[in-house]
């Protein structure tokens, strides 16, 4: 039987780069600088949904935590830019007990140039959001292993765009390993995180790579950076690829500097 592999699939950002009426937003208030996908690659789901589950079911059951506004809503469930800081710091302490045997997360973070975005996108944020997707899932899928990918729930307009990218990327990238004649087996779904807990990880994951991005807070990403696989700064200068054994992300690495 063929090996079992679940992509769970996120972002942070937008592809933007124009408003209404076509509005320039660089460099206007609520910018974003940056569009980030993020990918966690796990062979033993369940594990990670047991992890992710057990974790609620304590921070409901925890007399401290659960009389926390957020927490004591009926619907609540772990989201890394609304949850309280105590919630937050327990949900990292749990991904610090995984191994890279459990996960792996990638990532590509894309900045948002607008000469590059002119020059190779033509002005188009399906093919910006394309260029990073292709990115995230180059050389990491193969004919013998099925694949089952999730996107977690975002807002209409960019949902299309992602469910095309990732089509796209994975014929696209079939053909650039030399698949052809076979085929890579694959399921695609996008789920909201409450019916699909494992997506937490991968909100938690993006959410501490940007806060040290934007920031400069490096100890979120700091504690997991262990569990990271490639991380891509897609228009930065070579070399610009980052992993966790031997070519860690700092910013004083990144060329040219973010300067955000």
């Amino acid at each position: 039987m063929p090996k079992q592999t679940a992509l769970f699939i996120d972002e942070s950002g937008d592809p933007e780069f124009y408003g209404h009426r076509k509005k320039l937003l660089v460099g206007t208030q609520g910018f974003q600088p940056l569009l980030i996908l993020g990918m966690v690659e796990t062979s033993d789901r369940k594990a990670l949904y047991e992890a992710v589950t057990s974790l609620h079911s304590l921070v409901l059951s925890d007399s401290r935590l659960n009389s926390i506004y957020s927490v004591a809503r009926p619907d609540w469930f772990f989201h890394s830019r609304t949850d309280h800081p105590d919630v937050r710091s327990r949900f990292f302490e749990m991904l610090g007990t995984l191994s890279s045997a459990d996960l792996r997360f990638h990532a590509v973070i894309g900045r948002k140039d607008l000469q590059i975005f002119n020059r190779k996108h033509n002005n188009n944020p399906s093919e910006f959001y394309f260029d990073l997707v292709s990115h995230l899932l180059h050389g990491k899928l193969r004919v013998e292993e099925q694949y089952a990918i999730y996107l977690a729930s975002r807002a209409k307009t960019t949902l299309h765009q992602l469910t095309d990218s990732v089509e796209r990327a994975i014929e696209s990238d079939a053909q650039k390993q030399g698949f052809f004649g076979q085929t890579i087996h694959y399921t695609c779904s996008i789920e909201p995180s409450k019916q699909m807990p494992e997506l937490c990880v991968v909100d938690y994951f993006l959410w501490a790579l940007q806060r040290y991005l934007l920031k400069g807070e490096l100890h979120f990403w700091n504690t997991v950076e262990f569990l990271s696989g490639n991380v891509l700064d897609l228009y930065g200068e070579l070399p610009n690829e980052y992993n966790s054994t031997n070519n860690l992300l700092r910013l004083d690495n990144m060329k040219p500097p973010l300067n955000l």
